[in-house]
């Protein structure tokens, strides 16, 4: 007999933890596709060509009337006549030009092809870079039409651009987004390639290599070092753009050896002079970093007709100086005050939770008012739809604080597992907000079943939405649609607001109001706490709808 009954137990907590199981994918599906149908809207929309892109083509191919769906590897768009051939092709070079920034920010231009995939034409769909610059490139019919004639399969060669005068770096950053649309690599990198021998040998006479930023000799002694501003993150503009900046310092790393001008976007004729005057002048040569960095703007470099230009490469010295100098960082401690207090309130809520104190009402009404002071006022700590929706739609929990994820966890797993909603019952400062106020009034109300039941589905009604809202993309504050924000925001915005303010006097009358009648994030946690181990007609409710979502989003 003992055997027997042991087995139907061990039987009773397998079925348990499938059914959390299940409950548990429930939700990871659900966040899962909604990640998967962010990740495609924003492909789509990268893609996607409207009226003014068919607009802008319709001057190189009249015939057109309508765009087509993306085609092949290259997703290049169809032009459609009005029976329906493909009489050319369009594409834009967003995305992939978003990260190659001109003299102000980056470009999208739109080339379309004739019918054999050859360039027919190409024009400015938008750009972030000035107005002037932009004005200039567009006038440009040499610039615009440097590309005319040329097969799609050979865009992704750069070669030499044309470049239009008054609008280098806006004109290059356009024909570099181009190149890197169709396949090239490293376009945003102004500044490729690495310092060479040759360019040691000025300061270094015997260096034979550059191990990060040592220069050796072939003995493998360290001569000095040498700092390159483009791979340090220093880009200062000058007149019109930054600089590279070579910057060799001695052994002890106390003296300047030399300062060389390896490239520059700034405007050509000022370039030549400053770097002739760097090159010959030798104006950093024996200078101690201390008198670098207490040098005063201009004081150190003096071109003549080049002033901007030559400023700029000071403050780039003394910013690569400041930087190479900086002591290192100090990782901060894994757990600092304020989290491991925050911890020690989710550990000690999880502990009433789930032990004996459970059922006392005092110590219950002390850990309600501790979860408001702590974990409301100040830390203003609390799991909801807007975290839960973002946080899919990111596919990441990476920046999520230590504490969050932790009350998180606890929210999701513990009722999942022991069939006990501690987050609601204990630990959500705003349910232990209502449980005091409940304590106002002696005498509670009690609706009508019929009508509690109308009211208990409207957090699942409003739970779909939000979630519906977030697969359809809709600009919406999901953080306006329940209370919390008002713990860690204050009276900012008006619907949390009212909100927080109704569910506050309703709870006054009505036991949890707030959390029985509105919360869609305690409808989850009910869901899976209810029914521990057994299997209910909301978890084939709730493993259809998830289903369907999955579908819909897998083969949308």
């Amino acid at each position: 007999m003992k055997t027997r009954g042991t087995a139907a137990n061990a039987g009773r907590r397998g079925k348990r933890l499938l059914i959390a199981g299940y409950r548990l994918a429930l939700l990871a599906l659900a966040f899962f596709s909604l990640h998967t149908a962010t990740q495609r809207r924003e492909a789509r929309k990268d893609s996607a060509l409207g009226e003014e892109a068919l607009a802008a083509a319709k001057a190189f191919a009249p015939t057109a009337v309508k765009l087509g769906a993306p085609d092949g590897d290259d997703r290049v768009s169809p032009l459609l006549d009005a029976r329906g051939a493909t009489v050319g092709w369009v594409a834009q070079t967003s995305p992939e030009s978003r990260a190659v920034t001109g003299y102000a920010g980056p470009s999208n231009l739109l080339l379309v092809f004739d019918a054999a995939r050859r360039v027919a034409g190409a024009t400015i769909l938008q750009s972030a870079d000035t107005a002037g610059h932009v004005a200039k490139v567009a006038e440009s019919t040499r610039f615009l039409g440097q590309w005319t004639g040329k097969p799609l399969a050979s865009l992704g060669s750069p070669g030499e651009a044309e470049i239009v005068s008054g609008a280098s770096l806006t004109s290059e950053a356009m024909a570099r987004g181009v190149a890197a649309r169709f396949g090239a690599t490293g376009m945003d990198q102004w500044f490729p390639g690495e310092v060479r021998i040759e360019e040691l040998r000025e300061w270094f006479p015997s260096a034979t290599a550059l191990v990060g930023t040592e220069a050796h000799d072939a003995g493998g002694t360290r001569l000095g070092s040498v700092l390159r501003s483009s791979r340090m993150g220093v880009a200062v503009r000058g007149f019109q753009g930054a600089s590279d900046v070579l910057v060799a310092l001695d052994a002890d790393g106390k003296k300047l050896i030399g300062v060389a001008l390896k490239g520059s976007r700034d405007n050509e004729p000022y370039v030549p002079d400053v770097r002739d005057g760097l090159r010959f002048d030798l104006p950093y040569a024996g200078l101690t970093v201390d008198e670098v960095m207490g040098s005063e703007s201009g004081a150190v470099v003096m071109v003549s007709g080049a002033s901007r230009t030559a400023e700029s490469v000071e403050e780039t010295v003394k910013e690569m100086l400041r930087r190479h100098f900086a002591p290192p960082p100090v990782a901060p401690p894994w757990l600092d005050l304020r989290s491991g207090i925050a911890l020690a309130w989710i550990a000690a809520g999880l502990g009433i939770g789930l032990g004996p104190w459970r059922g006392k009402k005092q110590v219950r009404t002390i850990f309600a008012a501790v979860s408001v002071a702590v974990g409301g006022l100040w830390l203003g700590l609390m799991t909801g739809q807007d975290q839960w929706i973002k946080g899919a739609m990111r596919g990441t929990l990476c920046g999520t604080a230590l504490p969050l994820l932790a009350l998180s966890a606890a929210a999701l797993l513990v009722p999942a597992i022991s069939g006990k909603n501690v987050y609601c019952a204990q630990l959500c400062p705003h349910g232990a907000a209502q449980q005091l106020a409940g304590q106002l009034r002696t005498r509670r109300l009690a609706l009508p079943p019929r009508l509690h039941r109308a009211l208990a589905g409207l957090p699942w009604l409003t739970l779909g939405l939000l979630w519906l809202l977030a697969f359809l993309g809709l600009a919406f504050p999901f953080a306006h649609a329940e209370p919390f924000e008002v713990w860690s925001a204050g009276l900012v915005a008006l619907a949390p607001v009212l909100i927080f303010a109704s569910g506050m006097i309703a709870a006054v009358f009505l036991p949890q109001a707030y959390c029985h009648y509105g919360c869609p994030t305690g409808a989850v946690l009910k869901f899976l706490a209810s029914s521990p181990g057994r299997w209910t007609r909301r978890d084939a409710i709730a493993g259809a709808v998830v289903a369907l979502t999955g579908c819909v989003t897998y083969f949308a």
